[in-house]
């Protein structure tokens, strides 16, 4: 793709109502081809499920010493010694999708109480493919010789997801946009930083493939959020960024140590999102007159 112009879109333009629902027709053959069948009661994606089994039969993993201290000292928040840029990397992509991950189980077991026939088609895919990226993360930090279980978020990430989970239909996607946008914008961030790891090129190409794939579904999500949402709801989660932004640099603080302060990240967050190359489904947005 080298030579080919940048594309990318500003999460909260509001579309108008074909621009919608062209969006999301194109997003939904999209993730029909990249995921294949999905299973509720599995939690699984047919294609996604062969890829990441081929992962774990083909381990790569770090040669040489890894702070295993300075690693769960941080992440469980005991103490925060010293430690090493590759070591606050693998502290953020673990802490990065902790809440997450316990809300998407909430919502996956809602799903099973409903009826799979009953969930949106794009939502399911969308919650099967946050349970991926758990696996993704843990993966990663295997990798890197570090043996992760996530646990649960702390309370007030708990209350804050259940209180998500029992809002009407109109109001809870709005925080979920805001989470996205952070997501997509944090995972961008640390592929960029997978340069940590190139003094051995296995590891680096591995960690670059595992984040790649959040960092496309988190930029998809961010659009189908966009196109699912009315203007009133796309505007209330840009004015809500700022304050998750704000408990997103409390709860990684690691963040700030390898590059992204609370400056770089409000800097980041007003920089329209690239659309990962060769998306031909989706529309950048039209230049600015």
């Amino acid at each position: 793709m080298t030579g080919l112009p940048r594309r990318s879109f500003d999460p909260f333009r509001i579309l108008d109502d074909e621009q919608r629902r062209r969006h999301l027709a194109g997003y939904l053959r999209h993730l029909e081809e990249r995921n294949g069948t999905p299973d509720l009661a599995a939690r699984t994606l047919s294609r996604r499920e062969r890829a990441f089994r081929e992962i774990e039969v083909k381990p790569v993993e770090w040669e040489g010493e890894v702070d295993q201290y300075g690693f769960f000292a941080h992440f469980f928040g005991s103490a925060r010694p010293t430690i090493d840029a590759r070591t606050l990397w693998l502290v953020a992509i673990a802490k990065a999708n902790e809440g997450e991950s316990y809300g998407v189980d909430l919502e996956l077991s809602a799903f099973l109480e409903r009826g799979a026939e009953d969930v949106h088609p794009i939502e399911l895919q969308l919650m099967l493919e946050e349970q991926y990226h758990s696996r993704i993360l843990v993966e990663a930090c295997r990798t890197c010789g570090i043996d992760l279980e996530l646990r649960k978020p702390r309370w007030g990430q708990r209350w804050m997801i259940h209180l998500i989970q029992v809002l009407p239909e109109q109001l809870r996607w709005i925080p979920v946009l805001c989470g996205e946008v952070l997501g997509s914008t944090v995972f961008k961030l640390l592929l960029d930083s997978c340069h940590l790891f190139g003094a051995q090129p296995e590891v680096e190409a591995r960690l670059r493939h595992l984040l790649g794939e959040i960092w496309l579904d988190e930029v998809f999500h961010v659009a189908f959020l966009r196109a699912r949402l009315g203007p009133w709801s796309v505007r209330c989660a840009q004015a809500m960024l700022p304050l998750a932004a704000r408990m997103l640099m409390k709860d990684v603080p690691q963040l700030a140590a390898l590059g992204c302060d609370r400056a770089e990240l409000a800097r980041r967050l007003r920089t329209p999102l690239e659309i990962p190359p060769g998306t031909t489904w989706m529309e950048a947005d039209p230049p600015v007159a």
